[in-house]
């Protein structure tokens, strides 16, 4: 029988670790749970009021991307009239909810992939072709991206060395913006003006944002002990200060086990917190009234998790969003079939359609899962405003290095593979998929919608491009002989053609090269989507492949 006294004693820590998680951790909660969804819904509500104004100028434009241009201009404005410390300020208030998104932005993309085996049924013969048009596709374009940029450098004369620029790399520049306060809780209106800190800190919005995030790292660094108790004034001297040689009773240190507890919740927080709605919320909701998105988007959450969990080598070649996906896929079908829903009832209920400007233009569908992470993604489009506003700079110096193969390979990639899929036997629609082949998911789905491509092949064919860029972007670059210092076409090269995974590649060898791998990916994404907005050459596209 167990001792009344051992179970009192483990009550006892167990009640200290919760107080010292609570204390400790309320701000960073608050933050989590109240100041970034407050932001999101405020980034959505603009996104929403563009989008009715596009509506009544029968404007094909994806709302959020038009918001990623406003914002990033806007704050090109602001630094010219209010100046460059008034706009850091501005932009670390942005950063709260953006900086979110944006770090969770890998996570957004899980619906797409979960949601192929709606997609229509694929011959093999298709499926052959479509790996072949893949294969050839990248090392030609990465071939053409490389030697304009290249090229281009050498005829403008920006042709860089990044060996001796490296060493400011990581160091504080007077460009960079102060965001890492506002992720630690402390607002800007906090620092005083001209503080060391404001000046120094380094932005929550590094490239490192555009690759698969781990689970929030400030609650890590949460000190686990008691604040020290105030002196008690029958224990101060005359000079106001304690008085040292008298004893002065502290409230008991926390017993090891409690802080050893308090440590693992911490550092699990999110974790826990998605656990206790999967189980308490979710499933009771959804065996009683048949409604499943608290318990699929908890459970797919928690499946990223997981898969963030895996070693970094395995991840090279089982991306988390692939991972997540196929879990998420097979576990919400084992969950349905307890209620007699079979898989394609479930994928249905994930993702009903009815995303935030559904809801708020009157639709009386209750959103899915995936409709609640497609929203979010609306935001992390918008937020890419961000990393590009902190590069400006290289922007600047290397414009016509960066912008001008974007182009040419956002018009090649329009008209070149349309229309050589359709000529091979591939369908229309997944032709037209194939015309985003290399932008990220979150501008690559509405530049596909706006010509009709299929939403599904494009889901899988970007983020099997930006695996591919990650994995042999390098060696072929270097059988391309571009020399190791060339951070321009290094960056410019795997931006436009693998997107944000070797974005985060370059993080580990070239943190330059991955600055204006950045702004290429959302340059890339922005012009194409531009092209597909405008309605003659959609048309133009679309009749490429008999449409």
């Amino acid at each position: 029988m167990p001792d009344p006294a051992a179970l009192r004693i483990y009550a006892d820590d167990f009640s200290t670790a919760l107080r010292l998680v609570a204390r400790n951790s309320w701000r960073q909660s608050i933050q989590s749970w109240l100041v970034v969804p407050t932001g999101i819904m405020m980034i959505l509500a603009v996104c929403f009021g563009i989008e009715k104004i596009f509506d009544l100028g029968n404007i094909s434009f994806p709302a959020s991307v038009a918001c990623l241009i406003i914002l990033f201009l806007a704050l090109l404005l602001s630094e010219r009239v209010l100046g460059e410390h008034r706009t850091r300020r501005l932009v670390a208030y942005i950063d709260i909810p953006a900086g979110w998104s944006l770090r969770w932005i890998s996570m957004c993309f899980t619906p797409s992939f979960v949601l192929l085996p709606l997609s229509p049924p694929i011959g093999v013969i298709e499926v052959l072709k479509i790996i072949a048009v893949f294969v050839i596709g990248f090392i030609v374009m990465m071939v053409f991206t490389a030697y304009m940029t290249r090229g281009l450098q050498a005829i403008l004369g920006t042709s860089k060395r990044a060996m001796i620029e490296r060493a400011e790399e990581l160091g504080p520049e007077g460009d960079e913006i102060p965001m890492t306060d506002i992720a630690d809780g402390n607002l800007p209106g906090n620092q005083t003006d001209g503080s060391a800190t404001a000046m120094t800190a380094r932005s929550s919005i590094d490239l490192a944002t555009l690759s698969p995030a781990m689970a929030s790292q400030a609650t890590s660094q949460i000190r686990l002990h008691e604040p020290e108790p105030p002196t008690p004034p029958s224990e101060v001297n005359e000079n106001g200060s304690p008085d040292r040689d008298q004893p002065s009773p502290q409230e008991p240190e926390p017993a090891e086990r409690a802080k050893l507890w308090a440590a693992v919740v911490v550092s699990h927080v999110d974790s826990l917190t998605f656990v206790a709605i999967f189980l308490s919320i979710g499933m009771p909701l959804y065996y009683t009234t048949g409604y499943g998105m608290p318990m699929h988007l908890a459970f797919s959450i928690l499946t990223y998790y997981t898969a963030l969990a895996l070693p970094p080598s395995w991840k090279q070649f089982l991306h988390p969003v692939l991972v997540s996906s196929l879990i998420t896929v097979l576990g919400i079908w084992v969950l349905g079939l307890a209620e007699g829903r079979n898989l394609y009832t479930t994928l249905t209920e994930y993702r009903t359609g009815a995303k935030y400007s559904k809801l708020w233009d009157g639709s009386h569908k209750l959103p899915g899962a995936g409709d609640i992470l497609g929203s979010v993604l609306d935001a992390s489009i918008v937020a890419l405003a961000l990393p590009m506003y902190q590069y400006r700079r290289e922007l600047r110096e290397h414009f016509f290095a960066i912008v001008t193969p974007n182009i040419l390979v956002s018009i090649a990639s329009l008209f070149a593979y349309p229309y050589i899929c359709f000529e091979i036997g591939i369908t229309a629609e997944r032709s037209l998929a194939f015309s985003a082949r290399s932008l990220t998911l979150a501008l690559a789905t509405p530049a596909v919608v706006n010509i009709g491509g299929d939403t599904y092949t494009i889901a899988a064919i970007a983020i099997a491009s930006g695996i591919t860029g990650a994995l042999i972007g390098q060696k072929i670059l270097a059988w391309l002989k571009i020399p190791e210092d060339d951070y321009v076409t290094r960056g410019v090269t795997l931006g436009a053609n693998s997107s944000a995974i070797a974005t985060a590649m370059l993080l580990r060898t070239d943190p330059r090269a991955a600055a204006l791998s950045s702004l290429s990916m959302g340059l890339f994404g922005t012009i194409t989507v531009l092209f597909t907005s405008i309605p003659p050459i959609a048309h133009a596209i679309r009749s490429l492949v008999g449409l």
